[in-house]
């Protein structure tokens, strides 16, 4: 330090390089002391979590969208999967401190599967390696505590560099909040009356079909192969033929209504059986029509 400074400057100077000198080791003990919620926003993908003021600041803060840019930053255009609707948000948690009892912060990928938001996802009842819904509508489509619901498949958490950290007939992927078990019957033998079948990249579980199994024979043109639903306990599947509709696709033919880009059979839950076996007059939420679902 130069000793013709003044004394006054020597001690604002040597006050400032000490500050500079512990200015890494407070950053490190205030992510130590906060460490989840840091971690959690560190990914620049992730939309922040604003204050109750903030979002009523906002015009746009709940409006439907289409796309990020109708959505006034930092909010994204999130697309809520169970009500088939898309709006303009923040992340609502960023570790699980932030959600009620019964509630686990999660993460999902935005519209523009670029940005990412994250949730309070109820806990729910479904064990490991049995399906799930990312944003379950009641604890009979969650995932228990301590469980990952990734591509639709309840998992313990995993590491990808270490194989031994799944059960048997399981395999580690990577996933939004982490990497997670994932079922798998490839190299396996299946029971008599069910076959390996694939469901996405690499997941597949030994199952029975119902209804027509577009994997084996495909749809007639016009038509596309619908995965509908896996049971409970993974051991069935139910698979059929749909037109697509929506966009530009062409108005369902009559009888049919369009219902999540795909033609579908309604009915009326207090009337006549249209639906025929292994299905029922059901829907997922109110703002839903009633349609012939699976009888999962």
């Amino acid at each position: 330090m130069p000793t013709g400074l003044p004394v006054k400057w020597r001690t604002v100077l040597t006050a400032l390089l000490a500050l500079l000198l512990i200015a890494p080791l407070m950053g490190l003990l205030l992510v130590a002391a906060h460490g989840g919620r840091l971690a959690g926003t560190q990914d620049s993908r992730i939309v922040p979590m604003l204050a109750r003021e903030q979002r009523r600041s906002l015009l746009t803060y709940e409006r439907a969208c289409q796309q990020r840019e109708e959505c006034e930053p930092p909010l994204s255009c999130f697309m809520d999967p169970m009500n088939s609707a898309r709006y303009c948000t923040d992340s609502q948690c960023m570790t699980d401190e932030d959600c009620q009892t019964g509630f686990a912060c999660r993460t999902f990928l935005s519209a523009d599967d670029v940005s990412r938001v994250r949730l309070c996802s109820p806990l729910g009842i479904r064990k490991e390696g049995e399906p799930c819904e990312p944003i379950p509508h009641n604890q009979e489509s969650g995932c228990q505590q301590g469980l990952l619901c990734q591509d639709g498949w309840c998992g313990r958490p995993c590491q990808l560099n270490n194989p031994s950290t799944c059960p048997e007939g399981f395999f580690c992927q990577e996933g939004t909040d982490g990497p997670s078990c994932l079922p798998t019957c490839e190299g396996r033998a299946c029971p008599e009356g069910q076959e390996c079948f694939e469901l996405g990249e690499r997941v597949s579980v030994c199952a029975k079909v119902h209804g027509q199994n577009c994997h084996q024979t495909p749809c007639l043109e016009g038509n596309r192969c619908l995965f509908e639903g896996v049971s409970h306990h993974s051991d069935e599947v139910w698979m059929s033929c749909a037109p697509p509709c929506g966009g530009d696709d062409p108005p369902c033919p009559e009888g049919l209504i369009c219902h999540n880009y795909r033609c579908r059979q309604p009915c009326d839950p207090n009337g006549a059986d249209v639906c025929g076996p292994h299905r029922r007059c059901d829907r997922r939420t109110e703002t839903q029509p009633w349609t012939c679902r699976p009888a999962l």
